[in-house]
């Protein structure tokens, strides 16, 4: 990785982590389809590894044909693509990260889960982001207990959930 001048030009993951610290986010299946929709249309992009450069396919490249995208060339793309979609929304790549964390949260995605995938190293700090969107969890558990203690819903635990609890 370079360090000090031309850095922001150099290859990195998201969040400034070290390149061997991705991480894997799941991927709606409608998104899913429209990606593929993209590689039969547009094909991908291959680079081969060099400086700066990591080997591999990709589905967009920059102007000078390599895998960097600096954020001006993303948010000129994403521009173009809001605009030909018709959206009169201000909505930013940021507000998607944001979007994604409060859906996912406000539907009961663990926020363990959540941390992981926002690439937030404590899970401590995606509660305090995001605390606002559970302010129902309290009662989903307490509807929750409810059901299985009155046998109205069957909770099937991993096996391994057995061995955690203590000898009678």
């Amino acid at each position: 990785m370079t360090k000090g001048r031309g850095r922001a030009h150099c290859i990195r993951h998201l969040k400034w982590r070290d390149l061997d610290e991705g991480r894997a986010v799941p991927l709606p299946a409608s998104i899913a389809a429209r990606i593929s929709d993209h590689v039969r249309h547009y094909g991908t992009y291959s680079v081969k590894q060099g400086p700066n450069r990591l080997a591999g396919d990709y589905l967009f490249s920059n102007v000078g044909r390599t895998n960097i995208l600096l954020y001006s060339l993303v948010d000129r793309m994403w521009c173009k693509a809001r605009k030909e979609a018709g959206l009169t929304r201000t909505i930013t790549p940021h507000w998607l990260r944001h979007f994604f964390a409060s859906a996912g949260l406000s539907k009961g995605v663990p926020v363990t889960d959540m941390a992981e995938w926002l690439g937030h190293r404590d899970p401590r700090i995606t509660h305090e982001t995001y605390a606002h969107v559970m302010p129902d969890a309290p009662e989903r558990l307490r509807t929750l207990m409810d059901s299985v203690f009155t046998r109205a819903t069957e909770l099937a635990l991993p096996l391994e959930f057995d061995t955690l609890a203590p000898a009678a």
